[in-house]
């Protein structure tokens, strides 16, 4: 592995070092063994919950682009971007595109406004859910989910306007001049206000599984609270991590839902476990689903080589 690699491996020990050590290791690692089996499996199920639901708004966006792809590839490919959860903003799930291309042909410059409009509304549609216990969050954090909410909205807007083919004339991005003109088109139509609404009440629906993990989690450990401090905890928790822009979202997103955890009563050991085990849950769960997707999608042949076998 590269240092990169090491750091990151370095930064996710330390972190969960942290979270144990800020519970005392021994209470916390206690907590963490009071969570049954059944509560487990369905934190779990409700995390694979919105990768499905999220595949559904995936597969949605390539039909409204008329993108015809198999959808066994298609899920491999979705499922593979999982594991660009690790990377800053989630950037590298812009993968999705260049796999979409190598194994269906499918150019990157027509899938990318997919894979963007996928983030644009997974951020309104986490500010949403946060938004329905605002008044039992911080003045700070409701201010940073409306500002995100304000700025994605922002976002939305230039994307689908003419000034933004003019990105591509800009030096730094020069080199993706012609995906960014070849996405445009798509950014309209995935714009459009019907797509818009059931692409963030997708969002709203998988995103609302993952903060009702995180209840479950919090029940099963014997740490509950109400689900209506949960969802919005959860949602902005995750929104502090992704502003962060550290690899996936770790320490804000730690830190934000320990704090938020304790201010809600959740003693110092049952905020320190219930977030290891969500992030184990959420995150970390779908990084190993990706990996095993993108070793799946290693047996789909690219083109070039289904085309020299025909």
């Amino acid at each position: 592995m590269n240092k990169k690699w090491w750091l990151l491996v370095g930064l996710i020990i330390g972190v969960f070092v942290a979270l144990a050590g800020y519970g005392d290791f021994g209470d916390t690692l206690d907590e963490i063994g009071n969570l049954s089996v059944p509560h487990l499996l369905a934190a779990l199920g409700l995390a694979a919950a919105n990768y499905f639901l999220r595949f559904l708004r995936w597969a949605f966006y390539l039909r409204v682009l008329r993108l015809a792809v198999p959808t066994g590839v298609s899920a491999l490919v979705f499922l593979s971007g999982l594991a660009m959860s690790i990377t800053p903003g989630k950037a590298g799930e812009l993968v999705k595109c260049y796999l979409l291309q190598s194994r269906t042909g499918v150019p990157a410059g027509r899938s990318a406004p997919v894979v963007v409009m996928e983030r644009l509304t997974d951020v309104i549609s986490v500010v949403i859910l946060g938004l329905t216990g605002f008044a039992l969050l911080p003045l700070p954090v409701t201010a940073v989910l409306a500002v995100a909410l304000a700025v994605s909205v922002a976002g939305l807007l230039f994307a689908v306007s003419r000034h933004a083919v003019r990105l591509a004339n800009l030096p730094v991005l020069s080199r993706w001049s012609e995906l960014i003109r070849d996405s445009q088109q798509g950014f309209k139509e995935l714009a459009a206000p019907k797509v818009m609404f059931a692409g963030v009440a997708i969002g709203v629906l998988s995103w609302f599984a993952e903060g009702l993990a995180l209840w479950v989690v919090l029940k099963g450990i014997g740490s509950e609270i109400d689900l209506l401090r949960a969802l919005p905890i959860y949602a902005a928790a995750t929104l502090v991590g992704a502003l962060t822009a550290l690899p996936g979202g770790l320490v804000g997103t730690e830190g934000s839902m320990l704090a938020l955890l304790q201010q809600s009563g959740v003693t110092r050991a049952g905020a320190s476990a219930g977030t290891a085990l969500v992030r184990l849950v959420t995150l970390w769960f779908a990084v190993v689903l990706g990996l095993l997707a993108l070793l799946a999608l290693r047996r789909v042949p690219a083109m070039d080589q289904a085309a020299e076998a025909n």
